[in-house]
């Protein structure tokens, strides 16, 4: 019987992967593997393998804007995710792509959002069980989405962003625009968040939520 295991699948623009932000990925995956209780293994959005075999999915955030990624490799990921009849977390740039698959349309905001703030939930979900009506949350974002698609529900919403959190309950994805992976002892919903999709996913989630660097 085979291991479960989550895949990262890294959305970043694959020639701007620089050390830095390969070191930063590695650190996420780490992360993600804490809370999860299960192996995390992280690949890049060009690698053409199918993603069937995983317990879960977690599409990473960009630090790279959207108008520089290659179409056909998008194009790509967006068949396997498809494809793929597993859980499926998307957090920023990954819960941006979940938007365009399903239909939906993304755009530049005026002005980045950075920081922790405070989320207004609108929809019950079991991606927020176990926190207060209003969780705080870390932001790290340049662009938004501007179109919600037929199918994909809206979970929680900001005074600076119309779409913050997303579910689509037939596909079991569910994704974030603010980062649940960037928490510390004083703002730890974001691990609750992570720990509450793994058990989602039938992962035996650690409940023990250490603080974590707050970076984008």
């Amino acid at each position: 019987m085979t291991a479960a295991r989550v895949e990262f699948v890294i959305t970043e623009h694959p020639p701007a992967i620089t050390a830095a932000r390969e070191k930063h990925y590695e650190q996420l995956r780490q992360r993600l593997e804490e809370l999860a209780g299960v192996a995390v293994g992280a690949r890049r959005y060009d690698d053409p393998a199918d993603l069937d075999d995983a317990a879960a999915v977690v599409l990473s955030g960009s630090f790279e804007p959207w108008s520089v990624h290659s179409p056909e490799a998008l194009a790509g990921l967006a068949e396997r995710v498809r494809r793929y009849e597993g859980p499926v977390l998307g957090i920023c740039a990954g819960m941006q792509l979940q938007v365009m698959f399903a239909g939906g349309t993304v755009g530049p905001r005026a002005e980045p959002e950075v920081g922790f703030g405070v989320l207004e939930l609108v929809r019950d979900d079991p991606l927020f069980d176990g926190l207060d009506p209003a969780p705080v949350v870390y932001e790290h974002h340049a662009e938004d989405v501007t179109a919600v698609p037929e199918g994909v529900e809206v979970l929680a919403r900001s005074p600076g962003c119309a779409v913050e959190a997303i579910a689509v309950p037939h596909r079991r994805w569910w994704g974030t625009q603010f980062h649940p992976e960037c928490f510390s002892d004083e703002h730890p919903d974001g691990a609750r968040i992570l720990a509450n999709f793994f058990a989602l996913a039938g992962l035996g989630a650690r409940r023990e939520m250490g603080s974590a660097e707050a970076v984008g």
